[in-house]
């Protein structure tokens, strides 16, 4: 894919740039990936720019000043790489359901969204469930390591 599909406020002359996925973790990198460094609250994903690019990342995101083409590399510099992140899945990934119902509070979360999971299955309405008890739904069941997905796999 182009990577001028995903950031329209590129340069026009890396409008072209082909990659082949987004990525957030350095050693999952492959061949044509765009690695997104993002700073976390005990490591900077800066620190695994050059892992990335041994892994194959040809596309560096990050908050660098540098930008434009290096050793075939393109650097795009971003002020909030995480949302970055979020907008580059938001674009790759865009069938989005025609509806999406958020749960916030203390307590019961889990149990909402899963009552309603239940409720909406139960009338033959094509549902699905995300959270702490993992994804659910009619066709697809998952565990899931984090309470809250990643902006990749929300997207998927």
């Amino acid at each position: 894919m182009r990577i001028g599909n995903i950031f329209n406020q590129i340069n026009n002359k890396y409008k072209s740039h082909n990659f082949t996925n987004l990525n957030f973790d350095s050693r999952k990198c492959k061949k044509g990936d765009i690695f997104f460094s993002i700073k976390g609250t005990k490591k900077n994903g800066n620190e695994f720019i050059k892992d990335a690019i041994k892994n194959g990342a040809n596309t560096i995101v990050s908050d660098y000043k540098y930008q434009g083409l290096k050793n075939k590399i393109l650097y795009i510099k971003s002020i909030n790489v995480r949302k970055t992140l979020s907008y580059a899945a938001s674009k790759l990934y865009n069938q989005k359901p025609k509806n999406i119902i958020g749960i916030t509070g203390t307590n019961g979360k889990s149990s909402i969204a899963n009552f309603y999971y239940q409720i909406m299955s139960k009338n033959n309405k094509l549902s699905a469930s995300i959270g702490t008890l993992g994804v659910k739904s009619k066709f697809y069941s998952k565990n899931l390591d984090n309470t809250t997905l990643d902006p990749i796999n929300l997207h998927q």
